[in-house]
């Protein structure tokens, strides 16, 4: 190989190492493009467009839903009901209260849906592990939940919680990260030298809303007390309003005192004329002040 030769196949490699890989349509055209595989009667073909699409990792707990549906109507429509009512009992079972998201779908797999979810099937294990936490202050409460299993399956963890005696639970969704911990904080109401009370409950739920897990409920909810704000800060603010009831009383003194300097500062002018020696006659005559 002469040496321009392999400068040449260098360069072709180096090219094929740097050029970037094909990157995987997004889950929704991912899924469009099966369901275009189905209508024009490429059933095989959406098969396996639909069981690759299923081995993606980090898929949301909706578009794997999603994915079981257009695989199960792909099996219908090539007339395998065995494989239908497996991947269909696969799906009922991560949620039980999935809908048809084709509005499309012939009666046929219609019914074929319909009789899958009025069978039941056990649902997926989902486990929620929460421990209350720790309240050493007045501060929002950070709730922590882990999914220890089944977290494939939850779409959502929320929280439903309401403060001292509101007769509704306010709902909050709690951001699940990657290691399947969901957190989120009540917040704070009320006066700060008050108490507060948070009664509280959690769900894990399917991507059509349908509970698969919980720690307690609106029945009997887990119970926490937020305490008032330190007393050191509630002397600190009691403290400027005495002294200021002191200095109202003590101004209220001086007008007093001030009355009474007056009244002694008359008296005394009056008892200094009274008591002075009359002017002396002269030759001008006696000339009286009063």
């Amino acid at each position: 190989m002469t040496r321009l030769s392999a400068l040449l196949v260098l360069t072709l490699a180096l090219l094929s190492a740097a050029a970037p890989a094909h990157a995987q349509p997004s889950p929704s055209v991912a899924l469009a493009e099966i369901r275009e595989m189905i209508l024009y009667a490429r059933y095989d073909e959406a098969i396996a467009a639909a069981q690759s699409f299923l081995e993606r990792e980090g898929l949301a707990a909706r578009d794997r839903n999603i994915g079981l549906e257009v695989l199960a109507t792909a099996h219908l429509a090539n007339r395998d009901q065995e494989n239908a009512d497996r991947v269909l009992g696969e799906l009922y079972r991560r949620d039980p209260g999935h809908r048809l998201t084709d509005g499309d779908a012939s009666p046929f797999v219609q019914a074929a849906f319909q009789r899958a979810r009025e069978r039941l099937p056990e649902t997926i294990a989902v486990t929620l592990a929460h421990t209350p936490p720790s309240i050493e202050g007045r501060e929002s409460p950070l709730i922590e939940v882990g999914v220890s299993e089944g977290v494939e399956a939850v779409q959502e963890v929320r929280l439903a919680y309401r403060t001292n005696d509101s007769p509704r639970f306010a709902r909050l969704v709690m951001n699940l990260d990657e290691d399947g911990v969901a957190r989120g904080r009540v917040p704070l109401v009320g006066a700060p030298n008050a108490a507060q009370t948070v009664q509280y409950f959690i769900l894990a739920l399917a991507p059509s809303g349908t509970p698969l897990a919980q720690v307690g409920d609106e029945a009997e909810p887990l119970e926490l007390t937020i305490p008032p704000a330190v007393q050191d800060d509630v002397r600190a603010i009691a403290v400027p309003e005495e002294e200021d009831d002191e200095v109202d009383e003590g101004g209220s003194l001086w007008w007093v005192g001030l009355l009474v300097g007056i009244v002694a500062i008359g008296a005394g002018v009056g008892v200094g004329l009274a008591l002075r020696e009359d002017a002396p006659d002269g030759t001008l005559g006696n000339v009286s002040l009063r």
